[in-house]
């Protein structure tokens, strides 16, 4: 966190983690860094453990089942912000109960345009990607304004 002070890009740099326990290290070190709230329900990884008896080990001790199973109310618990879930686990109830409660949805890794779009659609708040160039094309397309473009490799 002190060399994301002392560069000057606290404002511009999120913490993401599966590991929950992890943004709340990151929250208690540098409240002015953001923290994004990965979220997996599926064979590769399941963070959440939905109806599971006692906790989730990543959720930093917090059971979604104690929240009636609802997975933005359990960050909203952990005292997050950004929630960003895999995209094909984001079902629009929990959109819908996302924004009720005032997170960003940032879900990932969204690399095909059909994909893109719709979640655009859905209103979510940004993607993440592999394919930025992709994800550029879409919002172009839809005229959307985008964001500045950096050349490839980062030099």
């Amino acid at each position: 966190m002190t060399a994301v002070r002392e560069a000057g890009a606290a404002g511009r740099t999120t913490v993401q983690s599966f590991d929950w326990r992890t943004l709340k290290v990151a929250q208690d070190l540098a409240p002015e860094i953001a923290t994004a709230y990965l979220t997996a329900e599926q064979n590769w990884l399941d963070n959440i453990e939905r109806g599971r008896p006692g906790a989730s080990r990543w959720t930093a001790g917090l059971d979604v089942d104690a929240f009636d199973g609802s997975v933005p109310r359990l960050i909203e618990q952990a005292g997050g912000q950004v929630w960003s879930p895999f995209y094909g686990d984001l079902r629009e109830v929990d959109l819908r109960e996302a924004r009720r409660l005032g997170l960003e949805v940032v879900p990932y890794t969204v690399n095909d345009p059909a994909d893109m779009a719709t979640l655009i659609e859905r209103g979510v708040d940004g993607i993440i990607t592999d394919y930025p160039d992709r994800l550029r094309r879409v919002m172009a397309e839809r005229g959307m304004e985008l964001p500045p473009a950096f050349p490839a490799g980062g030099g």
